[in-house]
């Protein structure tokens, strides 16, 4: 009896060792995690210091029709997902129709002089991420999509508006532009609050690799992008300024209705405070305030 007594107390102690040796890998892994969004920022912060205040681009590619993004656009991106590299070797690998950023793109992007790390780009959270040393050139047996956790908030170092979609650039949706939140945030200077202004932030994309911005509707609750869901209910992020915090989630119906939609979900009567968490960190002093 007494045997069976003592067998019973080390079980539970052993099932409470392996609690706590897994909450504190998980802290560990967040306490990484937060450091690659403070790499980001301050990445994002030197770009603007040594290029007249010119702040790192959101998007990874050029795109739009029938003007793609210009010269003055493709030099600020974070990541230079496109083309091919200094060696004429691809930036992407297509693999069943789906390109996927190599290693290359995260080395050419506007940031990277800053970070000189690969691994900064990979969130130890992130459970979808592949082995950074496949991502290479002429790697034909790629066993995963994504290279890259994160993205940079839409709204921020952009000539004209988010993600400076360029059918947008002339005729600018009503919505945004009666409000005054369709507007250049090319410079530190034109960022009203940085301290409370997003920089990054950690994105599992149902599209596979981010290609552009992080963003919601800043005038409907429409959930252009949804945040990764890794940490439990904590969202790691940076700003703008350098410094970094967390938004905690009430509840799991954000991640919920991410789980349904994956991308572009629009419900007026769901994740009320989620919403409006994300949305005065987007742009505040232009799209509500960090006192909203």
């Amino acid at each position: 009896m007494e045997l069976l007594v003592v067998i019973a107390i080390i079980s539970i102690l052993a099932a409470l060792v392996t609690v706590a040796a897994g909450m504190m890998m998980q802290r560990a892994k967040s306490t990484k995690d937060m450091g690659n969004h403070r790499t980001f920022a301050s990445a994002t912060f030197s770009h603007a210091t040594d290029h007249n205040g010119k702040l790192l681009h959101p998007v990874t590619e050029p795109f739009g029709q029938p003007d793609p993004h210009g010269p003055t656009i493709i030099e600020r991106l974070w990541v230079a997902a496109y083309g091919t590299d200094v060696n004429g070797q691809d930036r992407l690998r297509d693999v069943g129709g789906e390109y996927v950023e190599l290693q290359n793109a995260l080395k050419e992007g506007a940031a990277y002089q800053y970070i000189g790390d690969v691994m900064a780009y990979q969130s130890p959270l992130d459970p979808t991420i592949g082995d950074v040393t496949e991502f290479v050139p002429g790697n034909t047996n790629l066993t995963n999509d994504r290279i890259r956790s994160y993205a940079l908030n839409a709204f921020v170092g952009v000539e004209w508006g988010a993600d400076d979609w360029t059918e947008y650039r002339d005729n600018p949706p009503l919505s945004l532009l009666d409000n005054g939140y369709w507007r250049a945030t090319e410079t530190l200077s034109q960022i009203p609050q940085p301290a409370g202004t997003m920089c990054s932030i950690g994105e599992e994309d149902s599209y596979g690799r981010n290609g552009h911005g992080w963003l919601i509707n800043p005038t409907t609750r429409y959930w252009n992008d949804f945040p990764a869901f890794w940490d439990n209910r904590r969202i790691n992020i940076s700003y703008v300024d350098g410094s970094t915090g967390a938004i905690m989630l009430e509840s799991d119906e954000l991640e919920k209705r991410w789980r349904q939609y994956g991308h572009n979900d629009s419900n007026p009567n769901s994740c009320e405070a989620e919403y409006k968490a994300f949305r005065k960190i987007l742009l505040p002093g232009i799209i509500g305030s960090v006192l909203d």
